[in-house]
């Protein structure tokens, strides 16, 4: 039971850290970022999730010669004019599976400190373990599917992308660095979940404990 229970703990201290990296990554605007000396021809400064910052930026389709400047919310009113531009259906994709996978690992993370305080029944539970770990391995699949279409996207030549101008100007920064990170630590915290699990099983299949006669009795398996 001890061994089970400093597994937890090693998986949830790993899946905790993930999850605060991941929670900054994806509220941050730094996953796209443009080479300071080029902004002033790009207007573009930077982007995440659900945020873009521009400079003096003018998008080719204004006729009016509206100008974009400081950092707004992606669906806000500012930027109506050019959000098929700046939101493309790739991107609407990604920030709708980053959002699943948040909620995968805050469901995961949440449960499993319930578990190992005793809160919830379960710290030698196979399957309770078992969801546990599933949860923040999905998660973190579903976050790595992401990062790796964003940079895919972002790299494109610009003709093809449609999308930020002079993408050779721009780099992958650091939100989105923390994101990739917290995918690591969700990857090896889901790891020890699993090892916890099957050592759960194990120790509840063929763990021996005395009775109070002093004799050695065989525990009976969980019946699931």
């Amino acid at each position: 039971m001890k061994r089970v229970k400093w597994l937890l703990l090693f998986s949830l201290i790993l899946n905790v850290i993930g999850l605060v990296f991941f929670v900054i990554g994806f509220s941050t605007h730094f996953w796209l970022e443009s080479d300071k000396n080029y902004r002033t021809s790009s207007g573009f400064e930077s982007l995440g999730l659900w945020e873009a910052c521009f400079k003096d930026f003018s998008h080719k389709t204004s006729y009016n010669g509206k100008q974009y400047n400081g950092c707004w919310w992606m669906f806000s009113y500012e930027y109506e004019p050019i959000r098929e531009w700046l939101n493309p259906p790739w991107l609407v994709a990604i920030q709708v599976m980053m959002t699943v996978s948040l909620l995968l690992q805050l469901v995961g993370s949440i449960i499993g400190v319930l578990v190992f305080l005793g809160v919830c029944p379960g710290v030698a539970n196979f399957l309770a373990l078992l969801s546990i770990s599933v949860m923040i391995l999905v998660g973190g699949i579903i976050s790595a599917v992401c990062l790796i279409l964003f940079g895919v996207k972002s790299d494109q030549p610009e003709v093809e992308a449609k999308w930020i101008y002079f993408p050779d100007k721009n780099f992958l920064s650091w939100s989105y660095a923390l994101v990739a990170v917290s995918g690591f630590l969700s990857l090896f915290g889901s790891m020890c979940g699993f090892v916890a699990a099957m050592t759960a099983r194990l120790e509840d299949k063929y763990g021996e404990r005395p009775n109070y006669d002093g004799h050695m009795l065989r525990s009976q398996p969980t019946v699931y």
